[in-house]
């Protein structure tokens, strides 16, 4: 009985402790879900809770204290190490704050610009925004002047953890939050800007650091320098052969010193002459200074057509010789006319002329005008690709070549007989005028007319009578190598003989010397006497030729001799 009564009271002793088991374990002291972390709310501090029993074994988990509502704290116990037999009772709750409606972030320790003097011979300016949102970029600037001659010239920042490096103007050296800047030699008031962009990661003060290191240096300079000499020269582009040729050379010197002994030679070239008949033209210029310039002028003269380039050579005892050129035409507008045809031409019958312009200059000839003027006495008959107006034919060219030659024809009638002179007349737009002419003789045509007289119509023989011949030109035209026969017949014999020509008596024909040049409307007269021999009727024949008549003119004249 006894027996049974202990294993009553241990079984109740198992069940009353699994009841208190299952009382911890709704208190969530051990759940296996996951932590809640609350808002600690602001109530009175919890009352103690008592003491529990934990389980022989519970697993290591943070356990955090969950309030509930105001002065009814349920507190989970404190777990203990694994397996450890006693658990511990629990603390009352902490009393926890309330947060603050905002938040207030104190000032800046440092300014947003400051000045960095070193002892090196450099100052370094700092400056920065004096503020800048969370999450925005903004510019932090820096200038390093020099105060002294230095080399070796470091700037290095240090960029705080807040602030992330985006770029920088001159580029850095980055190593992590350290920028590196090597400037290299500075002179004396020399200035260097740089510029660094971060975006500000953090809320608070961001403050960057500056560091700069130089080497004072001092120099021993010496002037490199060189004289550079340049020139130009200048001349008429076109002169007409005798024409004076002005020259003109400039000289510059364009370097960094002086240069010394400045001679200018100029070498005169073949179609040019100087006044001193001089070939060679030496002009000392003495000292340039750097940027100074000089001028030579001097004067030829054009003896030689055609292209005239003359260059001439600076030299100096300290620089380098140069050259400069000038060329120069030497040309003229000039041109030829030149017009032919028949010297001498018959009255009624057409001349032809030819008519031609040569361009004998240098330069083109514009708008070209060749008139020719017939004489009042003719008329132009023809005058291919001319204007005709009256006596005046007119030809038009628009441009004469250097070289080029052009030819012209007219035709001219007239029944005047003289000498006439056919005059051309050419100009230009270059005022290049020229003429020409020529001269023919209109030939008209001789016309002779003779007559033969007897001083006694009926003579005895023995008597004498006496012939007179005359010859007349009454044609237009003088006549040449006229000559006079005359032939007697039996009955009368020719003793004497006289007139303008000299007559000479052989047997019964008397014949005179030919006349050379009878002009028109002269006369010429011969006298023959001739003495009776035999009666019957006598026929006394005279016979005249010249150069225009081939075939004789004949005449008789009757003597009846008793």
């Amino acid at each position: 009985m006894r027996k049974q009564l202990g294993m009553l009271t241990s079984l109740l002793f198992l069940c009353a402790t699994a009841l208190l088991w299952a009382g911890c374990y709704d208190n969530r002291c051990c759940d296996d879900a996951p932590p809640v972390c609350e808002q600690p709310c602001m109530a009175q501090p919890c009352n103690p809770c008592p003491p529990q029993p934990c389980k022989p074994v519970c697993p290591p988990r943070p356990c955090k204290p969950v309030c509930p509502e105001p002065c009814k704290p349920v507190c989970k116990p404190v777990c203990p190490e694994p397996c450890r037999p006693v658990c511990d009772t629990c603390k009352p709750c902490p009393p926890v704050p309330c947060e603050p409606l905002c938040k207030v972030l104190p000032r800046c320790n440092h300014p947003s610009s400051a000045e960095l003097c070193c002892r090196d011979g450099i100052t370094v300016t700092a400056r920065n925004p004096s503020m800048c949102m969370l999450g925005e970029q903004y510019p932090l600037e820096f200038e390093v002047r020099a105060c002294d001659d230095v080399c070796d010239v470091v700037v290095t920042t240090h960029l705080p953890e807040g602030v992330s490096f985006i770029r920088s103007t001159p580029e850095a050296k980055v190593e992590g939050k350290k920028l590196i800047w090597n400037f290299g030699p500075m002179n004396k008031g020399e200035c260097r800007l740089a510029k660094v962009f971060v975006r500000c990661e953090c809320e608070g003060e961001q403050c960057a650091c500056f560091c700069a290191t130089a080497v004072p240096v001092r120099f021993c300079a010496l002037l490199c320098a060189k004289p550079i000499l340049v020139c130009e020269k200048c001349a008429p582009a076109e002169v007409c052969p005798g024409d004076p040729v002005h020259y003109t050379i400039t000289v510059t010197n364009r370097g960094s010193c002086t240069a010394e002994e400045v001679v200018v030679t100029d070498n005169v070239p073949e179609g040019l002459e100087h006044s001193s008949c001089v070939k060679t033209l030496t002009f000392k210029l003495g000292c340039l200074e750097p940027c100074q310039t000089k001028k030579v002028n001097f004067c030829l003269t054009a003896v030689k057509r055609g292209k005239v380039c003359n260059t001439a050579v600076v030299t100096a005892c300290n620089a380098d010789s140069t050259s400069c050129e000038a060329c120069t035409c030497v040309c003229c507008c000039a041109m030829e006319c030149n017009k032919v045809g028949p010297k001498e031409q018959m009255i009624g019958k057409n001349a032809d002329y030819q008519i031609t312009v040569v361009n004998t200059g240098d330069k083109p000839l514009t708008d070209v005008v060749v008139t020719d003027n017939a004489p009042s006495a003719t008329s132009i008959v023809a005058a291919n690709g001319a204007t005709i107006n009256g006596n005046q034919a007119v030809w038009k060219l628009r441009e004469l070549k250097p070289g080029e030659k052009m030819t012209f024809n007219i035709t001219l009638y007239t029944c005047t007989p003289g000498c006439f002179t056919n005059k051309v007349y050419v100009s230009n737009c270059q005022g290049c005028c020229g003429s020409c002419e020529f001269t023919t003789r209109w030939k008209g045509r001789p016309a002779l007319n003779v007559c033969m007289t007897e001083t006694e119509g009926t003579i005895c023989v023995g008597e004498t009578t006496s012939y007179i011949i005359t010859v007349a030109n009454q044609g237009s035209e003088e006549d040449n190598n006229v000559k006079v026969v005359v032939r007697f017949p039996n009955q009368i014999v020719p003793i004497a003989v006289s007139g303008d020509s000299d007559g000479q008596i052989s047997g019964q024909t008397v014949t005179f010397a030919p006349y050379n040049n009878l002009r028109a409307r002269q006369t010429l007269k011969y006298r023959v006497e001739g003495k009776a021999k035999e009666s019957g009727d006598a026929r006394i024949t005279v016979e005249v030729t010249s150069d225009s008549i081939k075939t004789p003119i004949t005449q008789q004249e009757s003597t009846i001799v008793n």
